[in-house]
This record gives structure tokens, sequence and C-alpha cells, in this order.
């Protein structure tokens, strides 16, 4: 795929993902390997509810960048941009059925509210989902094993289901994910290249990562790199890059295996200090206070 013109405003949208939706059917639900071609930095019109079954990593909802886990549940609103990138995995190249994934038109949910009242509880759920809510709790658990059966129910048997879980994730506990003033604006301008930039980033923020090398390796100048990256991400390139580094250091700091400076260093600070300083900044308090908080958290959320 060709990437738009450096003068192109919008440049830098994700790609856009057409979903090939069965018009006798009223959602789509589908299971997908990692790496796949559908596995990327993408938005689509069409609401999404989107299950981690397998492998660890960093995923990016608007503006937001978390870590996920197994039994990471999200909803993605209608052109919300989003990605799970898996971390490497030495073992297999391929992480066989990790996502489990429902798709939805908003014009079908509408048109079901309107017609049985009952379901307007889902009304502040959906609103959320403009900036992504990702699910905790029981509930949330109960309606990713119901998402997964859905696999192997006839099509009657899967509205059923589809209801259910609606009904489930309206009573569960969740978070808002990307900020209220995210406006990406995708309309239409696909870039595979965005994509191929989170991913490399994505792999390697372990290492010393620069933006004029970065800029170099796309074939454009530091300050043309970063407006695109600007206008892709709606961060800059070192913000990014930080909350990257810092998202990985809080799950490595949950695991509790290794010393502050060791994590400091395993996810590319060279400058225990710096890293000190910029996880304050990010997380409201020193990595040490974080690592002995009694907080139930599983998985970083760095904003």
């Amino acid at each position: 795929m060709i990437a738009a013109q450096l003068n192109d405003t919008r440049l830098g949208a994700p790609v856009f993902e057409s979903i090939s939706q069965d018009p006798k059917f009223s959602f789509y639900w589908h299971c997908h390997d990692f790496p796949a071609p559908i596995a990327r930095w993408n938005y689509h019109p069409e609401y999404e509810l989107h299950l981690i079954r397998y492998s660890e990593g960093n995923y990016f909802v608007g503006d937001y960048i978390g870590r996920f886990g197994p039994g990471n549940l999200v909803l993605v609103g209608p052109n919300v941009p989003h990605a799970w990138l898996s971390d490497p995995d030495d073992s297999r190249s391929v992480i066989k059925g990790r996502d489990v994934v429902l798709q939805f038109k908003g014009e079908w949910l509408e048109h079901m509210m309107a017609l049985c009242p009952e379901l307007n509880c889902l009304s502040t759920l959906i609103e959320d989902s403009r900036q992504g809510v990702a699910f905790q709790g029981e509930e949330a658990t109960r309606c990713g094993e119901l998402l997964i059966t859905m696999g192997e129910q006839d099509h009657a048997g899967r509205l059923l289901t589809m209801l259910t879980i609606l009904r489930g994730l309206s009573q569960c506990d969740y978070a808002t994910l990307s900020s209220r003033e995210y406006g990406l604006e995708a309309t239409g301008v696909s870039s595979a290249q965005v994509d191929a930039i989170l991913r490399y980033i994505h792999d390697h923020f372990h290492e010393e990562l620069r933006m004029s090398a970065l800029a170099a390796r796309n074939g454009m100048s530091p300050s043309s790199f970063s407006r695109f990256f600007k206008h892709a991400t709606g961060d800059t390139f070192v913000a990014f890059l930080r909350r990257i580094r810092i998202g990985h250091a809080c799950q490595l700091l949950l695991e509790g295996r290794q010393s502050i400076a060791d994590i400091c260093f395993q996810v590319g600070y060279n400058n225990l200090s710096n890293f000190n300083r910029h996880f304050r900044e990010l997380k409201g308090m020193t990595p040490r206070q974080y690592q002995q908080s009694t907080a139930d958290l599983v998985t970083g959320d760095c904003r």
C-alpha cells in the first residue's frame, strides 16, 4: 500500500479496514492469529469487541498506550484507531487463535435499542466506547468466555449470546482509554507506513532509538517525520517512546523478579534518575511506590 505524500494534511491515518460482514447476519465474529494481515494499526466504522486469549504486549487505542495479557477485553467505538502488538516470542513464529473479535454496525444496535427499550442500559457504555473501554472483574471474565463460545454456536445461538454479552458488559467495571480530546479524523486515507513504524518501535523500544535514525529509515527528514508521527499518533516521538518504555516497566515491576535498576536498563534507559523522573511524571509515584502499592493491577496503564 502506497503511503500518502508528506503534504497530505491527513498523512499518517491508520489503515482502513473493510469489514466483510455478510448482510444476512447482524454482526461478524471471527478468531485470528498473530501476526496476521488484519492485526495492525487500523480503524473502521463498526464497533469492535476485542479479546486477547494468548500472549502479552502493547496495545494502542487512539492516544492510549497500555500493556495487555490474556483476558484483555476491550470495546472500541467507530473509527477509533487501534492495534494489539504481541511481544516477540522465540518459541513460536505465529500465535494461533490469539484474538477473538466481534464487530457490529452502530445502525444495527440503534435499531435494536429503539425496538427493545430494555437495551437502553447500554447507552452509557456505547457513548464511552468512543474513547475505547477496557473491562475488568469477574463479569468481564464471564463475557470473555461467552465470546469464545460463540464460535461453536449456530446463528440464532450467537445472537442470543451477543445480547447476553452486551448486557453483561453494561454491568462491568471498566475504564475509558483514549482521551476525549483525541481526534485523528480518520476519513479513509490509509498508510501501511504508520503500522510498520509502530511495529518497529514496539519491537525495539528497549534499544537506543533515535528519531533521526527512524526518519532516515523511512525516507524522511527529522522534521517531516516529527510531523508525520505527531499526526499519526497524537503524540511526539519522544513522549510516545517514553510511554512504551514505562508501560513495559510497570509490568516488570509487578512481576517483582528484577531490581528497579535492572528494569530501568532493560526497557531502554541508560540513566536511573531519568527513569525515575519519567516514571513519576507518568504514574504519579516512584517505581518503588508503584511496586509496593496494594492496587490490584495486572498490566501497566500509562497514558
